[in-house]
């Protein structure tokens, strides 16, 4: 019998990894997600709860092309195929269910 090593996300117990590097950069991306959030709701007020939350998962999970638009490249962030993930969704994430 095989043994595998499972990582489980600190900021989301219901996602599993394989791979540690992926569980640590999903929990920096939720905790981004979470800090971003928390400043918008300080900072624009009549935001639902939920419009928050989208918006800072959509920041945090597209950082890399929100900052190639703000170094000079606004365009960037028009092309409808340049939309990137901090954490991709592969096999290497098994979703435990409660």
């Amino acid at each position: 019998m095989a043994v595998i090593t499972l990582f489980m996300s600190d900021r989301d117990p219901k996602k599993t990894f394989t791979d540690k590097k992926a569980a640590d950069n999903y929990d920096k991306m939720l905790e981004l997600a979470e800090n971003v959030s928390l400043w918008m709701e300080k900072s624009i007020k009549g935001l639902s709860e939920e419009q928050i939350e989208n918006i800072g998962l959509l920041i945090a999970e597209n950082k890399d092309l929100l900052s190639k638009a703000i170094r000079g490249k606004p365009e960037s962030l028009l092309e409808s195929d340049s939309t990137e993930t901090a954490v991709a969704e592969d096999s290497k994430v098994t979703k435990i269910s409660a």
